[in-house]
């Protein structure tokens, strides 16, 4: 059957709900079974400029599946996106997913130019997996306990397709470089510090923390980082903790966050951590993330805590593997970094 293809739009509020609350939509996504219509048409008519949607309807107009892309917005991850796709139950198995997953794809490639297309598939869902495989999507590993289904909490396949021109994926030419640790002074004692939450006061301090090459070889941060934006991270909501000096130096920051507001994956929290390049195997980084563990195990909700972390990047990998992560999947090509893209591990542990 040949199905027309266009963006979605205001008008299709009542048609959309009826897909996002189909069965079998329900089952195999992160949709909620009971939505209203009132809170559909607000999404629609408030569509956020970041994600870019279509739908596919039949010859008669009649709206039987959605697909889109929700573009990253981190600065250093603007190359990838990631997919979702929906077909009313009465539709699966007749070619629309396909159709419409073939024009996504040619709207990315052509008019978005985007390298990396990543997607989370439920383990069994395997109409679905078959139908990326199809697409081009290679499996990157599989992130435990990450979805909430019927009282359970499912497994996820993850899954990306590439489109990185030669010599764009640094994996792709060349292995990334060690990441680069200078070795404590052996002749100079351990410096005092203590933990404490971080405060807006301390906005000048982590922003002179992010400003070292070394801390943004190893993170998503960006050069030049401004105490203004930092002030308003830290008035985010997010548990943050900062290691202090006697002197009042700000030498590690970390953090504990939501990476998503959807219900289905209330349970996940995410970490981050800094440490000064100068106090590096001085125990900082240890004693930020045994706080945040203790934090997270025995005051918080949460039930899987996950980070990612560039590969090549070996003391952190072995600072998070001490305190029981593992490695659920190697990214490709997740983030830039001087001028090529790198591969980032997924890692991840369960606190209940």
């Amino acid at each position: 059957m040949h199905y027309h293809i266009r963006r979605l739009a205001p008008t299709d509020a009542t048609a959309l709900h009826r897909l996002r609350t189909s069965p079998g939509v329900v089952r195999n996504t992160l949709q909620q079974p009971f939505q209203s219509l009132a809170s559909v048409q607000q999404l629609l008519d408030n569509f956020p400029p970041h994600i870019h949607a279509l739908v596919a309807c039949t010859p008669d107009g009649e709206l039987v599946a959605c697909s889109g892309l929700h573009l990253t917005i981190p600065p250093r991850r603007r190359h990838t996106a990631l997919l979702f796709l929906m077909v009313r139950d009465d539709w699966q198995g007749k070619g629309v997913g396909g159709a419409l997953l073939s024009a996504l794809l040619d709207y990315a490639d052509n008019w978005l130019d985007l390298k990396r297309i990543e997607l989370d598939a439920v383990h069994d869902n395997h109409r679905a997996i078959a139908l990326y495989e199809r697409y081009g999507f290679a499996h990157e590993g599989v992130a435990r306990g990450f979805n909430l289904r019927e009282g359970l909490y499912e497994d996820a396949v993850l899954m990306a397709r590439l489109r990185f021109r030669p010599g764009e994926h640094a994996a792709s030419t060349k292995p990334a470089e060690p990441a680069t640790r200078p070795a404590p002074r052996q002749d100079t004692p351990r410096q005092a510090f203590s933990l404490r939450h971080s405060e807006l006061d301390d906005a000048a301090g982590v922003a002179a923390l992010m400003a070292h090459d070394s801390t943004q070889s190893n993170t998503l941060q960006l050069p030049y980082p401004d105490e203004r934006s930092w002030r308003q991270r830290l008035d985010g909501g997010d548990l943050g903790l900062v290691a202090e000096t006697e002197d009042g130096s700000i030498v590690g920051n970390a953090a504990i966050w939501q990476p998503s507001d959807n219900p289905r994956l209330a349970h996940i929290a995410e970490l981050g951590i800094i440490v000064h390049p100068a106090q590096h195997g001085q125990g900082v980084g240890s004693a930020l993330f045994q706080a945040l563990l203790r934090q997270a195990t025995d005051y918080l909700p949460y039930r899987r805590l996950q980070l990612k972390v560039f590969s090549d990047n070996v003391p952190a990998i072995a600072l998070y593997e001490k305190h029981g992560f593992v490695t659920e999947a190697l990214l490709r090509g997740d983030g830039l970094r001087h001028g090529g893209y790198h591969d980032s591990l997924l890692m991840a542990r369960a606190v209940k």
